[in-house]
């Protein structure tokens, strides 16, 4: 049907102090991220926020409770659905390192020797002008180990180049305890952070045939309640109305489309796409 080939940004997302991206600037974002030119790439591995290097990159971060889909969106943002670059485990807390990857800047030719740790660890040195730097968080809950919390806090309050951090949530089962316990402590530290709803495929059309426009337009009301609900939440728990403002909320599954061509994007992923540049001030 037509119909379900026409999902606009502000239709799929809940923008509240932005304005939603528009054609060109979807285009302009999966250009950058899709580029075979200066693909993204894995810069470095740690499980420590003293080893992250000095660069002037600017940085966005991904996190989110274990199995919400972090790896499999961030395949899907980089346009390694297939080939993948994020590693997908069915057990939770597979992601234990805080991983760095490039988007739209070129990595030159290796200069000097090793350091001492391999040649991902040395990859950030060739790093060229331009693009920024994709940071994906160990999980937390459910399998994730309290110590990698420690490190990646460290990473959140203290990294400069640091402009968004990301927060995945499950679209199904809207916030958690440990979401919400995150999501006020950066809040009160003052880290700009944004809420991803993940996986809304099983509410736009739970099933594996494609949903009628009547039952998608009423999936996506259930969808746009679910994020009203999720401000909602986020204001009662800090009570700082200044403070606890969320901002625009994204929507998005890294697995299906509204149609049924192979190629179509991803639910939402061209418009993360455009919030990740526009945080970094690529836009």
């Amino acid at each position: 049907s037509p119909a379900l080939l026409t999902l606009q940004p502000n239709t799929l997302n809940s923008y509240s102090t932005s304005n939603p991206p528009t054609r060109t600037h979807l285009r302009y974002a999966n250009a950058t991220f899709t580029s075979s030119k200066h693909p993204p790439e894995l810069l470095f591995t740690t499980a420590h926020f003293r080893n992250f290097p000095a660069y002037a990159h600017p940085e966005v971060a991904f996190l989110g409770r274990s199995n919400v889909g972090k790896s499999s969106l961030l395949n899907a943002l980089f346009n390694r659905t297939r080939d993948t670059i994020a590693h997908v485990s069915k057990r939770p807390g597979r992601t234990r390192t805080m991983n760095a990857f490039s988007v739209g800047a070129p990595l030159g030719f290796a200069k000097g020797g090793e350091l001492g740790s391999g040649e991902k660890l040395d990859r950030w040195r060739r790093l060229g002008p331009g693009g920024c730097v994709v940071v994906d968080m160990p999980g937390y809950g459910g399998g994730s180990q309290e110590e990698w919390g420690v490190e990646a806090l460290k990473f959140l309050e203290n990294r400069r180049q640091l402009r968004r951090v990301f927060l995945l949530v499950d679209a199904q089962h809207g916030l958690k305890g440990s979401d919400m316990q995150l999501l006020t402590h950066l809040k009160r530290k003052g880290v700009p952070c944004q809420v991803v709803l993940s996986k809304v495929d099983k509410l736009l059309y739970p099933s594996a045939r494609m949903p009628s426009p009547g039952k998608l337009s009423r999936a996506l009301w259930e969808l746009r309640t679910r994020c009203d609900e999720v401000r909602e939440e986020v204001e009662i728990e800090i009570g700082d109305a200044k403070m606890s403002g969320l901002g625009d909320i994204l929507c998005c599954s890294a697995e299906k489309s509204l149609d049924e061509w192979p190629r179509r994007g991803k639910l939402g992923i061209d418009e993360i796409r455009w919030a990740i540049l526009s945080a970094c001030g690529l836009d």
